[in-house]
């Protein structure tokens, strides 16, 4: 139930925002910093159980154990 509530705050965040993604530079350096996180869980976020390949791209959305820079 916790990971829809996180997707579904997180989907609400991104279209309210226009739909805004990160830079490709900025996605592949997140993705990097995931490898690394030691709560991941394959392609999927073990803090907040989102999929990773579509919140790395939200320029909305970050890191709940704040490994990624924050976007403005």
């Amino acid at each position: 139930m916790n990971r829809i509530w996180n997707l579904t705050k997180a989907i609400t965040k991104y279209i309210a925002s226009g739909g805004k993604n990160v830079s490709k530079e900025e996605y592949e350096k997140r993705l990097k910093e995931c490898d690394t996180c030691p709560v991941r869980k394959g392609n999927t976020c073990g803090a907040c159980g989102c999929f990773l390949i579509a919140k790395a791209k939200m320029k909305t959305e970050n890191c709940p154990n704040n490994f990624w820079d924050e976007q403005k």
